[in-house]
């Protein structure tokens, strides 16, 4: 993306289609393997759950959504290190992972995405006979 800016704690994009929503966040992810799944922890502090929208196209699994900085009724914002924007990850798929089976869950600021594997990709235990 053009204009890239890096800040603390995650990084921020801006470009020229985001300039008036706010800046575009890529938020921090985590990805661990299993012989059966592969999980992705994506963090996203002060994000609800109803604001990201989790997609599959063409093997490209791609979380989007939009954060608020909520003012407290009563109250105006003086200083703030916390923007409202979008944000956004894209991830490619491999052949190896059933885009039918993928699950969601949002708690405590974090996003986990389960991906399981298709039945072709898990290893499998051969039982030698005796001839």
């Amino acid at each position: 993306m053009a204009n890239e800016v890096q800040k603390t704690g995650g990084e921020v994009a801006r470009n020229e289609e985001t300039r008036d929503m706010g800046p575009t966040f890529r938020p921090a992810t985590d990805i661990f393997e299993k012989d059966d799944v592969v999980t992705l922890t994506i963090d996203m502090p002060g994000v609800v759950p109803d604001s990201v929208d989790v997609s599959v196209e063409n093997r490209s699994l791609t979380v989007r959504g939009t954060i608020e900085a909520p003012v407290p009724e009563g109250y105006r914002r003086i200083y703030a290190e916390y923007a409202p924007g979008t944000f956004e990850r894209a991830f490619s798929l491999p052949d190896t992972i059933d885009a039918d089976k993928i699950d969601a869950t949002h708690r405590d600021g974090v996003l986990t995405l389960t991906l399981k594997k298709s039945e072709a990709a898990k290893p499998k235990q051969i039982k030698v006979k005796a001839a």
